[in-house]
């Protein structure tokens, strides 16, 4: 199959150069925020905790479970950045 577009460089005026993606890990600043209805499989219907995560690489929100409401997971963790290859961040302290 033969396509009829031109190339990119004239449709842009100046060849497309390689972005490098962002690779390794970098720290990411993490809150904590409970849900607004409980658990139904929690037997103590306790809220669900969640770690919203401000990606340093996509600059967006990633969202994490945080446990429940009085039994926070809170330990230092690592997670990958979904929209960019090879992004890895870590949230060692969490802000309430």
């Amino acid at each position: 199959m033969k396509t009829t577009a031109p190339p990119a460089d004239a449709l842009f005026g100046a060849r497309a150069e390689a972005v490098e993606q962002p690779r390794g890990l970098a720290p990411a600043v993490a809150r904590l925020v409970t849900t607004r209805t409980p658990d139904t499989t929690d037997p103590e219907q306790r809220r669900l905790l969640l770690l919203v995560v401000h990606c340093p690489y996509c600059d967006c929100q990633h969202i994490h479970s945080g446990g429940h409401l009085g039994a926070p997971r809170l330990c230092p963790r690592n997670s990958r950045c979904v929209g960019t290859q090879g992004g890895t961040y870590y949230f060692p302290a969490v802000q309430q």
